[in-house]
This record gives C-alpha cells, sequence and structure tokens, in this order.
C-alpha cells in the first residue's frame, strides 16, 4: 500500500463538499484527473468509499470510517511540514515570496533592491505566476507569502491589503494613430468608445475589472488584441496598434518605453494585497517585506501623480 497525501486531501474535499466539480476548482484539478484519483485510493484500498450518482457524490460505510483516520494524518503531516520548514527558514533566513506577472515586472526588483539592503542576512526566493498558481502554493505552504490581484477571497488564507492602485492608459507618444490625441485633454473610459485596445486575457483579474467599467460605462471598445504580459501590452501600445489600460505602479515598466500615462476618468481604485496561509506562525519578516512593498507602491504612486500634474499644466498652457 502506497497512499499519498495528495490522494487523502482529494478525499477530504469530496467528503466534505459532497461534489467532484467544487472539489477539482478547489484544488485546481480537473474532475478527470480528481476521478483518477479516488479510484486510485480506493483500489489501494481494496474498498469504495463514495457513492456517486449523477446528482450526489456521498461517503459509502468504509468511507465514513475511514474519514476521521484521513483528517488525522493529513492534520498531522501538514502540521509536521509546517514546523520543519519554521525551523529551516530560522536557520537559513529564506523567505519565499511569489507575485503575480503584472507586479513582477514593474515594482519588484526596487522592493527588493531596498529590502535585501536592509536585510542581508535573508535569501528571499521569487516565484512569478498567474494569481490561481500562487494562491495553490501558498495554500500548500510551498510559499511564505505573495503578492498581487487576489480580489477574491478564499478559505484558509489571509488577505492583507498592501497598496492602492488606480487604472491608467498607456497610449503611444507617435502621432500617426487611429484614433483620438489624449493629450489635449482628460481621458475618461467613455474616451475609449471605438479606440482599438492592447487587452490581457480573459480570466486576468486586472482584465476582469477593466471589462465591467467599460461595461458599466456603455462602452465598447474597438479591435483587441490579446496578450499575456505587461512588457508585451506596454511595447504593442508603443508601436500603436492600439492603448493598454494597467495598473499605475506599471509606470516603471512603462519609463522604459516611448508611451504617455493618462489616468482614466474617474479613477477606479482598487487595491492589491498579500495573501498567507491563515494560522502560520513567525510572519515578522513577511511584515517587513510588505511594508517596503508598500513605501515603494506609495513612491511610484507619488511619481505618477507628479507626471500627471505637470502634463495638466502643459495641456492648460498650450491650450491659453
Amino acid at each position: 500500500m502506497n497512499l499519498s497525501l495528495r490522494q487523502l486531501k482529494v478525499f477530504l474535499g469530496v467528503a466534505d463538499s459532497s461534489s467532484f466539480t467544487k472539489t477539482a476548482q478547489r484544488l485546481h484539478l480537473s474532475q478527470a484527473a480528481l476521478s483518477a484519483i479516488i479510484r486510485e485510493l480506493e483500489t489501494q484500498l481494496q474498498c469504495r468509499l463514495l457513492d456517486r450518482t449523477t446528482r450526489t457524490v456521498s461517503l459509502t460505510e468504509a468511507g465514513r470510517f475511514f474519514l476521521p483516520t484521513a483528517m488525522h494524518i493529513v492534520q498531522v503531516l501538514e502540521n509536521s511540514a509546517l514546523e520543519l520548514a519554521k525551523m529551516g527558514r530560522e536557520e537559513r533566513r529564506i523567505l519565499r515570496i511569489g507575485v503575480t506577472p503584472h507586479v513582477a515586472v514593474s515594482i519588484v526588483p526596487t522592493v527588493l533592491k531596498r529590502f535585501l539592503k536592509n536585510h542581508a542576512d535573508v535569501h528571499v526566493e521569487v516565484s512569478d505566476r498567474p494569481p490561481g498558481d500562487l494562491l495553490r502554493l501558498v495554500e500548500d505552504g510551498e510559499l511564505d507569502a505573495a503578492f498581487g490581484a487576489f480580489f477574491d477571497k478564499a478559505s484558509g488564507i489571509e488577505r492583507t491589503p498592501i497598496f492602492p492602485t488606480h487604472f491608467v492608459i498607456a497610449s503611444p507618444l507617435t502621432e500617426e494613430r487611429e484614433w483620438p490625441d489624449f493629450s489635449s485633454c482628460d481621458v475618461t473610459w467613455k474616451a475609449l468608445q471605438d479606440v482599438p485596445m492592447i487587452s490581457f486575457p480573459k480570466d486576468n483579474p486586472i482584465q476582469r475589472l477593466v471589462e465591467e467599467n467599460l461595461s458599466r460605462e456603455r462602452v465598447t471598445t474597438g479591435k483587441r488584441t490579446i496578450v499575456s504580459h505587461l512588457e508585451t501590452a506596454i511595447s504593442m501600445a508603443e508601436a500603436g496598434f492600439g492603448v493598454a489600460i494597467v495598473p499605475s505602479f506599471s509606470e516603471a515598466t512603462c519609463q522604459r518605453f516611448r508611451v504617455r500615462l493618462d489616468k482614466v476618468q474617474p479613477l477606479l481604485e482598487l487595491a492589491f494585497y498579500c495573501i498567507t496561509r491563515s494560522g502560520r506562525g513567525n510572519i515578522d519578516i513577511i511584515e517587513q517585506f510588505s511594508d517596503t512593498f508598500r513605501e515603494v507602491a506609495q513612491e511610484f504612486e507619488k511619481s505618477l501623480a507628479q507626471r500627471s500634474k505637470r502634463a495638466g499644466t502643459r495641456r492648460k498652457s498650450e491650450a491659453a
């Protein structure tokens, strides 16, 4: 017999939710993969643990007998793993951080440089992944914390707002464009009507908020070009394929391209978060890293505000 922690967690998930679909979604598995894991567990135990119909899932008598044992094993193993990881990190001072791609390419280099200057004894490991992957890694204890657009609450996860941001529009500096020049006026969401746009995939949490606001303002944009990465979106905007709507903390990345940034009015403010596993101890170093994140983000916002103020002054001067 070769039972695995993964098999036990899948079994406990189905027992708790009485649903293969919900458990598969929560564990980021396909239903086929989840079913295969349950079949493998039942084969190894030589008994059926779950009664499955087209509508319901329930525990068999064997499943009810096995449930408390599985719960105890998982709890003991996870607690032991967390304690061992904690001991190892305290000895080596390793901090495992996850960041979403938008944050990784824009703000993280500055955050790391400043944090390590004040914490030379800490080794920071950074993983840049989509939000769903980071959530799973934090849940499994493979990351100490993750930073990004975690707008949806998740069971067993503590979510702390780190810094506020808002949307800005990146447009090319060249005059060769198929839409009005935004440099002479404030940019509103309605001004984006029929304007070609560089967008992120629909499952991107930033893009979901953009689409919700466009819909609320009853704006239909022009041709869409879909890309996955922030730098790609900005470079496409620079080349004149459309405008890109990005978080304001992206200013540092935008400075490497020939684009202008304008706030989109009315401002749509959103918070970026730090997520950690509930109940984990020794979070002082995470809080210190979060404080550094917050400081850098505030400086980026201040820099963008100053640039916007100068741009507004220039527009008024040109109008006069």
